[in-house]
């Protein structure tokens, strides 16, 4: 008997297929999912270790610590409306960056706009590049004084050049000797 998957169950079905394949070794990023019996998963954990910044405990407002922090752990669900609406990310651990939320729910802005052929590794990578403040947007931030304190420091940024796309082409050109005769 063959089961016949919606549009939405084959979605999450591509995207844990191309989950399992992207960051099964990768060496920045792991992710953890959870599915119910035979079901596709609909939430993610995932496991950054590259640079990213927090507040130290004893910070102020008038005089903040920033520290530089390797463990960072993030949640992405897939709503019921997902893909047609963007899922939802959350961070699970402290940072200070304009576009994460320190107040719950904790939510990270993945973009004003929302296309549906984005993917969910797509996502992955466009945290993991936000954490290392490789991308962030100062103009509509969750995090206002993580946005000014951007604004006022953009010469420390990137906090991380790692590039974390695994996919990127690296071309290598070999001079070879040809023998003409």
């Amino acid at each position: 008997i063959k089961k016949i998957m919606s549009p939405r169950q084959r979605r999450l079905h591509s995207d844990f297929e191309k989950i399992k394949e992207e960051f099964s070794n990768h060496p920045y990023i792991k992710v953890e999912y959870v599915a119910n019996g035979d079901s596709i998963p609909e939430k993610y954990i995932v496991h950054f270790n590259i640079k990213g910044l927090k507040l130290d405990p004893q910070s102020t407002k008038d005089n903040r610590i920033i520290l530089i922090s390797r463990e960072h752990k993030a949640e992405i669900y897939l709503h019921i409306d997902y893909p047609r609406l963007k899922p939802i990310a959350n961070i699970l651990t402290p940072i200070f960056h304009p576009n994460f939320r320190t107040a719950s729910p904790h939510d990270i802005c993945i973009g004003d706009y929302w296309a549906s052929g984005e993917t969910l590794v797509d996502i992955i990578y466009q945290i993991g590049e936000m954490i290392m403040y490789q991308n962030y947007n100062v103009d509509s931030p969750l995090n206002g004084p993580a946005a000014l304190w951007a604004k006022n420091n953009i010469h420390r940024f990137p906090v991380d050049n790692t590039n974390i796309r695994k996919g990127d082409l690296k071309i290598e050109i070999k001079e070879i000797e040809i023998d003409l005769k």
